[in-house]
């Protein structure tokens, strides 16, 4: 103990017995030998450098591809700024904002999904950040931060390519570490949402929107499209051979919706947790190991149809729509064994005491909704096609199936080979 310490305590002696937060925190001051006011002085006047006092320049850019986005418009806006330390510094902010077309508002009337993401990251995820807080969770958060929205048409984010995230290649679907990593963190977005459920801190209110379980008209529409051109693209185009198997299909697909709607609403409740809603490879950021293509961090972006149902949505539709469809088919068993995993360890981090589903219960739960397998891979050409035109929107309730998907999505030989396996073994299972 040096001089300066021994004196220290001996002058501040008699405040040990007092009790004031303010004599504690000069007690630690002086024990530790560190001058902590000094210290909240250099923070604050680190925070008051680095404050934007003056916009030298702005530019704005489109940040999404075409055919990567269907329910809003996405920019990224650069601001050049003078600091109030002197230096310039360009801050990057990713701006959605919803569609000005007449036609395609009009679809998306019953989906509103900005209200539905503004409503998301301003309590459900503030209230995850909270709950991560509580239990000492000091990993990234898994999603981009909020900067501010006007209700309810922009919405305005961190860019994360700043922090070294990129969306993958939606072409080449993801392989067996790319979808390791999504189903370790999706089961911790996952178990989060248990346990705030389990406090009531997400009820009914927070049900959100089963965008492919929609009752409505869009929604069956967009399923009759769908089996339309690839049935009529598996008749005159992948052979003869197929022929049966496209008669099963639009079979199966003249009641998709009702079947989906049926699966939805008839899941057991100690599965339910708050779905993603649409997780896809377009829909979430990965961070690389450097010199590598190694994925060691992943953000879920475009959070507008979260909604409560059983987990097996956010797994099935990441697998149908994303997963390299060789992987999906023969690592299946152990893409659910990380996600039980990384649910377990999750729930018991957060202390939850409720029930926790067994590795088998997520199997069964799959077996369950396998009718949805076969409806989610119809997707996958869409989600994987070269053409950036796949999919038009905005002639959904107007044009006839082949204006609204172009039949090019449904005749690539990787298609033929992808989907028709699975179409195959729906078939074999009698699914279809």
């Amino acid at each position: 103990m040096s001089v300066d310490t021994a004196k220290c305590q001996l002058r501040l002696e008699p405040w040990i017995v007092g009790h004031s937060r303010f004599r504690r925190d000069k007690i630690s001051h002086c024990l530790h030998n560190l001058d902590t006011l000094w210290l909240a002085r250099l923070l604050k006047e680190s925070h008051h450098t680095s404050k934007p006092v003056e916009i030298l320049e702005t530019t704005v850019a489109s940040a999404v591809p075409k055919g990567e986005n269907y329910t809003s418009t996405v920019s990224r806006v650069k601001i050049r700024c003078l600091l109030a330390s002197g230096l310039k510094k360009t801050f990057s902010i990713i701006v959605k904002t919803e569609l000005k077309s007449e036609k395609a508002r009009e679809i998306i009337e019953n989906m509103p999904v900005f209200r539905s993401e503004i409503g998301t990251y301003t309590s459900t995820l503030k209230k995850m950040e909270a709950l991560a807080d509580e239990f000492g969770d000091k990993r990234e958060i898994l999603w981009a931060k909020l900067y501010g929205y006007q209700p309810y048409n922009l919405v305005a984010f961190e860019d994360l390519t700043d922090l070294g995230y990129a969306v993958a290649q939606r072409r080449n679907f993801l392989d067996l570490n790319h979808g390791l990593l999504v189903l370790r963190n999706l089961a911790r977005f996952h178990a989060m949402s248990k346990v705030l459920m389990s406090r009531g801190l997400l009820d009914s209110n927070d049900k959100g929107i089963f965008a492919l379980a929609m009752d409505n008209e869009p929604m069956k529409k967009m399923w009759e499209v769908v089996i339309t051109v690839l049935t009529d693209c598996i008749e005159k185009d992948w052979g003869s051979e197929w022929a049966a198997l496209a008669e099963k299909i639009r079979k199966a697909g003249s009641n998709v919706l009702e079947r989906m709607i049926g699966l939805a609403s008839s899941y057991d409740k100690n599965f339910e947790v708050l779905n993603h809603g649409d997780l896809w490879t377009c829909n979430m950021m990965f961070k690389n190991m450097e010199y590598d293509n190694y994925p060691i961090s992943v953000r879920f972006i475009d959070l507008q149809i979260c909604h409560m149902n059983s987990f097996i949505w956010d797994i099935e539709y990441f697998f149908n729509t994303s997963v390299v469809p060789k992987v999906k088919r023969e690592k299946r068993p152990i893409l659910l064994k990380a996600y039980h995993e990384a649910l377990v360890k999750n729930l018991e981090l957060y202390q939850y005491s409720g029930y926790v589903p067994t590795l088998e219960d997520i199997e069964n739960e799959s077996r369950r909704i396998e009718f949805g397998h076969f409806a989610l891979s119809t997707f996958s050409p869409l989600m994987s096609a070269d053409t950036t035109e796949a999919f038009d929107m905005e002639k959904l309730m107007t044009h006839p199936p082949e204006e609204v998907i172009k039949r090019e999505v449904f005749i690539s030989s990787n298609v033929k080979e992808n989907l028709g396996e699975d179409l195959k073994h729906f078939s074999a299972i009698g699914v279809i």
